[in-house]
């Protein structure tokens, strides 16, 4: 895989099909080749060059413990500095989870960039609305209790978990984007399990700005991204609908 350096970091990424440039953004604890699970690579590129990368203390690329290396605001840099790196200056964008926190950044920071917006499993408003439950999580990560994000996953490396620690600190600066999309006109789909945590305000953040929004019944967050047929026909239709 090709690989982008930014800064102190190495990003790792490849692309597959032809078309207009879509970018995929995976969650937290994956990595870019996880979204040949579910069939999301072999439905996605019949529309799109798609390119997937390991997002920073992710799968190949730089596992930094500098939580200023894993902000959203970051992640969104290393979207749009893979963009350039591909000559791209518009792109579609695809982002789960913490990408879809991602996604939602881009469409706040630099929407004009974007021909296309599709956020899975998320909503806009900050990370801090559950600071609890990531701060245990931060806690657990950082104690050497954690052996079992060590574990490779089949072709996945496994995971460091003070790089995963540092990713959920800087998470909890990130302001959501609520308020900061005036200039976000790309068309916009949201996607969610309903059986996820995370599905009352993702509506909620569908109604209120006026963007698609596609609810999957029996699916809950990990399930969304994983095995989801539903959720994949989804967004392939809006990606074929949408992307220039």
């Amino acid at each position: 895989m090709p690989t982008l350096k930014l800064d102190s970091l190495e990003i790792n990424y490849e692309i597959s099909g032809a078309g207009p440039l879509l970018i995929l953004h995976h969650g937290f604890g994956s990595w870019g080749l996880d979204w040949n699970r579910g069939g999301w690579i072999k439905s996605l590129e019949k529309h799109a060059s798609v390119l997937i990368f390991d997002s920073v203390g992710h799968g190949l690329s730089t596992k930094s413990h500098d939580p200023h290396d894993h902000t959203v605001e970051k992640r969104a840099e290393v979207v749009n500095a893979l963009a350039d790196q591909v000559s791209s200056e518009k792109y579609g964008y695809v982002g789960f989870s913490m990408g879809g926190r991602t996604g939602l950044e881009l469409a706040a920071s630099t929407p004009e960039r974007l021909s296309m917006l599709a956020i899975g499993g998320m909503h806009l408003l900050p990370a801090s609305a559950n600071s609890d439950r990531f701060t245990r999580h931060i806690r657990v990560l950082r104690s050497g209790r954690a052996k079992s994000v060590e574990q490779p996953d089949g072709d996945r490396p496994g995971n460091d978990p003070l790089a995963l620690a540092a990713s959920h600190e800087a998470l909890l600066w990130w302001s959501g984007s609520e308020g900061r999309l005036n200039d976000h006109t790309a068309p916009t789909l949201l996607f969610c399990g309903e059986d996820d945590a995370h599905f009352a305000n993702a509506k909620q953040s569908a109604v209120r700005y006026g963007y698609e929004l596609s609810n999957l019944p029996n699916t809950d967050h990990d399930s969304t991204f994983f095995s989801s047929e539903l959720a994949v026909r989804s967004v392939t239709k809006f990606v074929s609908d949408h992307l220039v």
